[in-house]
């Protein structure tokens, strides 16, 4: 079942949740491109080695460092087609949301070129929202991951593909730490009014020097959003035992 929305009971009301990776499930059609063969289901067999770099800047085409490591997602289930976002964080590692690849039987991964990318494993976490894709061949840009959780008050930007489609950059603060608001880990998670959308889970959220603090995983219609820390993703990027297999389709 698509997982587009989640209803909760919260001080006595009902708060209803958007499940930003998780789009309406549509029927099964051809994709526009060569449609890369089923993935293995595995953990990632050892760590990325993570750098850390400068403030992103533009680069051709007017494509910050950020927006050319993000990449869209298209997770072919047994019931439809469901679309996410992700990021790379070493040249053949993405991470996303473990929502965002559940009861996938093929994923399909496309840079912000349009450049279709062959998925050789893929993982969840045990403890977040959280997963880690691995691909075939190298991707040009990546991603550093801050050494620490933000701050609130810091700034963010959020960059992923909304609905599927077109790459989208929002701005926004850290608000505050708060409960995961749709109860799949004990840690507090990272709340914020960057704006996103369904297909935004597995965004990064980028801080003010290029470094990524945070993935996008949830929010209401009218904000505030979620997102896991970046001390939860290094944690599973540090312990790739923390990886277990994706959900199987259907």
């Amino acid at each position: 079942m698509a997982r587009s929305s989640l209803t909760l009971a919260a001080s006595g009301a009902a708060v209803t949740l958007l499940f930003a990776g998780c789009a309406a499930v549509l029927p099964i059609s051809p994709p526009s491109r060569t449609t890369p063969a089923p993935y293995t289901v595995s953990g990632v067999s050892s760590a990325p080695v993570i750098t850390a770099g400068s403030a992103a800047t533009a680069t051709l085409k007017g494509f910050t460092a950020y927006e050319r490591a993000a990449l869209r997602i298209r997770n072919i289930t047994c019931e439809g087609v469901e679309v996410g976002s992700g990021f790379a964080v070493a040249p053949r590692v993405i991470v996303t949301n473990r929502h965002v690849v559940d009861g996938a039987a093929v994923l399909q991964l496309q840079t912000y070129d349009g450049h279709d990318r062959q998925v050789a494993t893929a993982g969840v976490a045990t403890f977040a929202d959280l997963a880690i894709v691995r691909i075939s061949d190298d991707l040009a840009a990546t991603l550093p991951l801050a050494s620490a959780n933000p701050k609130p008050g810091d700034p963010i930007t959020v960059v992923g593909y909304p609905g599927g489609g077109e790459l989208t950059t929002s701005h926004g603060h850290v608000l505050r730490y708060g409960a995961d608001i749709v109860g799949e880990s004990d840690e507090p998670m990272i709340i914020n009014d960057a704006p996103i959308a369904h297909g935004s889970s597995g965004s990064p959220l980028v801080d003010a020097a290029g470094e990524v603090v945070g993935v996008a995983y949830a929010g209401k219609p009218e904000g505030p959003f979620w997102a896991v820390p970046v001390e939860l993703l290094r944690q599973l990027i540090d312990s790739p035992t923390e990886l277990g297999p994706v959900p199987p389709c259907g």
